[in-house]
């Protein structure tokens, strides 16, 4: 009797194992199905990724998830991605015009002149800025002297032009405009640089024609006084009648906005009005890196200034400024300048490019030559 009910316990065990799983049998089996972690991504008619949005009462994470997950950025919907993306960057550079110390034929005043040049060259390196050198008496020092201090400058990295200082002057030939400035360039393209373009050529004549006519590329530098080969009744009113350059050296056009994108000019004219066939591209300038302080307080033209720490601030309000501006859809530049001439003071100058440093290394500014600037406007061009 007692064996006959060990069997019948042992067959009601035995039953009840297969068909009533034990709570320990499968960890796929052991809860109920439930909505992922993670929600599958889905495109959108760009094809970028983008998150579905997440039912918090269904989602049970870690918290090191949650914040793995709040942490990843959207790659279609970053506003802050796409501006610093290299989209919106401002191209930074600086003019120096190689003038007034008669370099051509005062040899010691040369060997001044081309010392200086290289401590300049060797403080702009040291913070990954380049020089945009543009000389007038200095190319025939250079070959006057046997010191080819341009062309090693080109090879260190800074751009090379002319400043051709000529066609302003008050009954100037017009029918020698192309010819000269054509012969300023093949005297410093003698040296073996790349001359692909002038300043200092605004005159009542017809600059733009002439520049292009001399096998130029592009111009910088352009000053008011440049309105002045337009019909008077196009003219502003404060340079209608201006008697030289010198008179009207205030940067132009007036509004830092306007100045911010390069176009292409069809002719004296009707210079300030971009035409797509133009021969000549002007990269609007910004004003003498030492008069900025002179020039933020009166509308006078200034071209003897002092570089002090004034002229700094001005100059980082201006930068901020143009960076508001800067386009993601266009080339964005901005460009001081100063003569050499009028040397400056190489610690206040490095103080200048250490308060560039920050923008840097955001991303928002990058240094330019003039040239790689001009270069990148003709790359615009052909995708627009």
């Amino acid at each position: 009797m007692k064996r006959t009910f060990l069997y019948f316990i042992l067959f009601i065990i035995l039953f009840s194992s297969c068909h009533y799983p034990s709570p320990t049998s499968s960890p796929v089996q052991a809860t109920s199905p439930s909505k992922p972690t993670t929600a599958p991504p889905r495109y959108t008619k760009k094809g970028k990724i983008k998150p579905k949005e997440e039912n918090s009462s269904h989602i049970t994470t870690t918290p090191k998830l949650t914040s793995q997950i709040a942490s990843s950025p959207t790659p279609s919907n970053n506003p802050a991605q796409s501006t610093t993306n290299g989209k919106s960057v401002l191209y930074l550079g600086i003019m120096v015009h190689l003038e007034g110390w008669n370099d051509g034929q005062d040899k010691e005043k040369f060997i001044q002149h081309a010392a200086l040049l290289r401590e300049y060259a060797d403080l702009f390196e040291k913070y990954g800025a380049r020089l945009t050198l543009e000389s007038k008496e200095f190319t025939e020092g250079c070959i006057n002297w046997g010191d080819n201090v341009l062309l090693e400058m080109e090879q260190r990295g800074h751009g090379i032009g002319v400043h051709a200082d000529v066609g302003g002057e008050k009954n100037y030939n017009c029918n020698l405009f192309a010819d000269e400035l054509k012969a300023k360039k093949e005297l410093l393209e003698s040296l073996g640089v790349t001359v692909r373009h002038v300043s200092g050529i605004v005159s009542s004549c017809d600059w733009v024609t002439a520049a292009a006519d001399a096998g130029y590329k592009f111009t910088t530098g352009t000053v008011a006084y440049g309105v002045s080969s337009m019909p008077i009744e196009k003219r502003p009113d404060p340079y209608k009648n201006c008697p030289g350059p010198g008179a009207c050296h205030q940067p132009f056009p007036p509004e830092l906005e306007d100045r911010l994108h390069p176009w292409r000019m069809h002719n004296g004219l009707d210079w300030v009005t971009p035409d797509p066939n133009g021969r000549l591209v002007i990269l609007p300038s910004g004003g003498g890196l030492n008069c900025l302080a002179e020039e933020s307080t009166s509308s006078a033209s200034h071209t003897q200034c002092q570089f002090t720490q004034e002229d700094i601030n001005i100059f980082i309000q201006q930068l901020e400024e143009a960076i508001s501006y800067s386009s993601p859809d266009e080339i964005n530049i901005f460009y001081v300048g100063w003569s050499f001439g009028t040397p400056l003071d190489k610690g206040i100058l490095e103080m200048w490019l250490q308060s560039i440093q920050p923008y840097v290394k955001s991303g928002q500014v990058e240094w330019k030559t003039l040239p790689e600037m001009y270069d990148a406007y003709v790359q615009w061009e052909q995708s627009h």
